[in-house]
């Protein structure tokens, strides 16, 4: 009885498993035209992947990057993708039924994800992530953090880097509309399990960062897209001018500040002109500059926004209200309505689609913060950040200070 069940379950299996090579193909072949149309991609671009299963790594720069990676490469491949497409029926059918997606959590550790994706690989799949996690808000490339390089040599697997350019021109994240571009992935590194056994972990990072890195930057177009400034608010959020956080605004050529009036000009490919910051990528370094010197300076900041919502994400990757009210963050509590939570206890913070927040407690707890159109969870997530490292440095400097007390004792 239990070897005609494992046959009947293998035979389900394979019945999958054809489907899936077979929906895989004719969506591919059906996206053809479409996608060389907006993005240029031609049949000669593909990836000339390794014959044997691999991790493919790509940079995140636009909604559309698992689809021009399918485009690009010959295989079937199975993508890491956010959770949040569970949520919805159709779009968590055609995820994991149909595509064999591999659902992960923003914001919060997966070693359920880490097991699934060791196991497509011994059945012989291609898996493709993007190891940043997120899609970039600026154009560049977030760097790996040196943990990744420990997992890549925990999976046992060859490595191959792949770089898309091209694709924030054609939608960034913080815009809503979609324009025409030339996109292309380029395979810049393959690296088999020997290499990857016989490198540390921060040389593989180090490697893997070097391959992926790109400022997808105004200069990098030959002509502008005439992209509306609209939506620029979930990106830039303080002014260089006054200071005020949460005022930028965008409307059609025009970034004004609504603190001091300050107004800039966008050409729709990404410079700007008027300031002392030429493209969002050089706005955005300096503004993450700007709140550490806020964390540091002053110990009672704080941010707030009204009218914020806070749901509890359960197993099911349903959301479960839990309270509303003002959303604040401040040096010691994150707080939305009468709901409390001490900052020691959020172990991660991330955001999702323009401006949605996430976060997860040390207990592994997971949540997600929403509010009104137009709110900056980035702004929220770099608060966060420079408030734990320097919670953790002074930490630091208070633990140094008493072991030199004890060994002068």
């Amino acid at each position: 009885m239990r070897k005609i069940f494992t046959n009947e379950k293998m035979e389900a299996e394979d019945k999958k498993e054809r489907r899936y090579f077979k929906l895989y193909h004719n969506l591919k072949a059906a996206a053809g035209p479409v996608c060389h149309l907006l993005f240029g991609i031609k049949k000669e671009d593909e990836l000339r992947l390794p014959k044997e299963p691999c991790l493919v790594i790509v940079n995140h720069t636009c909604y559309f990057d698992p689809l021009i990676v399918a485009m690009s490469v010959d295989q079937p491949i199975r993508f890491v993708a956010g959770e949040n497409l569970l949520r919805h029926r159709l779009a968590a059918f055609l995820a994991v039924d149909v595509f064999r997606s591999i659902p992960c959590s923003k914001g919060k550790m997966n070693a359920g994800v880490i097991l699934e994706i060791s196991r497509s690989l011994k059945a012989g799949h291609y898996v493709c992530m993007f190891a940043e996690g997120n899609i970039t808000y600026n154009g560049a490339t977030a760097p790996l953090a040196p943990v990744n390089g420990k997992l890549f040599r925990t999976l046992q697997c060859t490595v191959v880097t792949v770089s898309v350019a091209g694709a924030y021109q054609v939608l960034p994240r913080w815009s809503s509309r979609l324009c025409r571009g030339h996109v292309s992935a380029q395979q810049k590194g393959v690296y088999t399990k020997e290499m990857l056994h016989n490198m540390t972990p921060e040389e593989i990072v180090t490697r893997i960062n070097q391959d992926l890195y790109m400022e997808q930057l105004a200069a990098e177009t030959e002509k502008s897209s005439h992209r509306s400034a609209k939506g620029i608010r979930y990106v830039l959020y303080a002014c260089p001018e006054c200071g005020a956080l949460g005022k930028i605004r965008g409307k059609g050529s025009k970034i004004h500040c609504q603190g001091c009036g300050k107004v800039w000009e966008y050409d729709g490919s990404g410079k700007i002109e008027g300031g002392r910051f030429r493209t969002i990528w050089k706005w955005n370094r300096w503004q993450m500059e700007f709140v550490r010197e806020l964390v540091e300076g002053d110990v009672n900041i704080r941010i707030s926004d009204l009218n914020a919502r806070l749901f509890r994400i359960a197993d099911d990757h349903k959301r479960y209200l839990c309270e509303s009210g003002t959303l604040i963050l401040s040096r010691a509590k994150l707080s939305v309505g009468k709901y409390v939570l001490p900052l020691e206890k959020i172990s991660r913070m991330d955001t999702r689609n323009k401006g949605i927040l996430l976060f997860s407690t040390n207990n592994e707890d997971y949540y997600e913060v929403s509010v009104r159109k137009g709110f900056s969870g980035l702004m929220y997530k770099t608060f966060f950040e420079a408030l734990k490292e320097i919670s953790s440095c002074r930490r630091d400097d208070r633990e140094h200070e008493e072991s030199g007390t004890i060994l002068k004792l």
